[in-house]
């Protein structure tokens, strides 16, 4: 599968991921949100229980997305020995698409034009930060670092895998 499929692919589940986190679990994403809204949020505080659940959700559905770049990159390289470098790009690419997908869709599109009530946390209704545009492009900035470093990792892993036990 090309990278540009797997990154499509990749982005959709991290699009469910969210907005299933937004639905059930808001408060573990107000870190994401722009100062104002964090200190507006009206969130009830989780109980321990919402806290464990959170956790226990949230660490499935991440398995899955982190379990299948896994599996693109393996799918990808299984059939033919290629370098580490090749398996470094395609799961670059893989990531900064989502990266790319989140800032445009998810936050210039979804956030910052529409803002349909999924994305406004409680309490929180008409602050400024959910059209503030540069935030959003500080945090794809910050994403492409994360995006590398994660492309590093996942690249020594899936190059493991196939080097000592698939080729």
């Amino acid at each position: 599968m090309n990278a540009i499929i797997a990154g499509l692919m990749w982005s959709v589940l991290w699009i469910g991921y969210i907005f299933v986190v937004l639905k059930w679990y808001p408060w573990e994403l107000l870190h994401d949100y722009p100062e104002d809204i964090k200190e507006a949020a009206t969130l009830p505080e989780p109980t321990d229980k919402q806290k464990k659940q959170a956790k226990l959700v949230c660490g499935i559905i991440c398995l899955v997305i982190f379990g299948s770049l896994l599996a693109f990159g393996l799918t990808k390289f299984a059939s033919a020995q290629t370098t580490f470098l090749m398996v470094l790009v395609y799961v670059f690419i893989v990531g900064m698409i989502w990266n790319a997908i989140d800032l445009l869709v998810m936050d210039w599109i979804l956030v910052c034009s529409i803002t349909p009530k999924i994305v406004v946390i409680e309490g929180t209704e008409g602050c400024k930060g959910y059209k503030d545009y540069m935030f959003h492009f500080k945090g794809f900035l910050i994403g492409c670092v994360y995006t590398a470093i994660m492309a590093i990792v996942f690249s020594g892993i899936i190059y493991g895998i196939l080097k000592f036990f698939i080729w």
